[in-house]
């Protein structure tokens, strides 16, 4: 397959990318306010350098973190990886006690959602959006493992044995995420973070088409001059 010169530099400087690929810094979410309780939601942003990103969530809240009280991140461990540079904050988490469903939605698309996990103590997430685990360990609450199950029909489950705490991945642009808890549990949190806001990038068919139009207006002016 012949590649245009549009699409070789992209091919290059992907190949570049990959092969020097290091930790990257996180934007992770700063949650401002919320309401605990069956119907419970919360809000925050993303502060990313394109700017703010609107988080809302919705769905049963144990109770929320907005910056002061405790921190469950530590050790750092379990959220750092050769992806991941910096862990979430401390006290900035929505913690779920309930099987029920839960929404989270943003204000624009971003690029590789991480959602990290604090002690999902032989629990689970049954997530509509496909996922990678990036990181996993012994976290506040203690050790333990996470693992993916693809169920087909667009479902994705997170399981957890044992206290696992650490990091997921949903690639590519992402508005919105809905999950469901699989059991009851006193408490497991989250929180999640960004590398940015999701750039589109033109398809090699729309370089085929400009690359076409290009000719054509060359072949144009040619028989204009003769």
């Amino acid at each position: 397959m012949r590649l245009f010169p549009q699409q070789l530099s992209i091919a290059l400087l992907a190949g570049t990318a990959l092969g020097s690929a290091q930790a990257l810094p996180v934007n992770w979410a700063d949650w401002t306010s919320g309401t605990a309780g069956v119907n419970g939601s919360a809000a925050g942003h993303f502060a990313t350098s394109a700017g703010q990103v609107d988080i809302s969530y919705s769905g049963e809240v144990a109770f929320l973190q907005t910056g002061s009280g405790g921190s469950y991140y530590i050790p750092s461990t379990p959220y750092v990886s050769a992806l991941i540079d910096n862990p979430p904050p401390a006290a900035e988490m929505i913690a779920l006690s309930r099987n029920t469903a839960k929404t989270l939605e943003f204000s624009q698309p971003v690029d590789n959602l991480f959602f990290a996990v604090v002690s999902l103590n032989g629990n689970g997430y049954r997530f509509d959006s496909d996922f990678e685990i990036v990181s996993t360990g012994c976290g506040y609450w203690g050790c333990g493992t996470l693992s993916k199950v693809d169920l087909g029909n667009g479902q994705f489950q997170l399981n957890g044995t044992g206290e696992p705490h650490g990091v997921i991945r949903f690639t590519g642009a992402v508005s919105s995420i809905t999950w469901t808890s699989l059991t009851n549990e006193y408490w497991n949190g989250f929180t999640v973070g960004t590398f940015g806001v999701a750039t589109p990038v033109p398809e090699p068919a729309s370089y085929a088409l400009m690359a076409l139009g290009l000719l054509g207006v060359g072949i144009a002016a040619r028989r204009r001059m003769r």
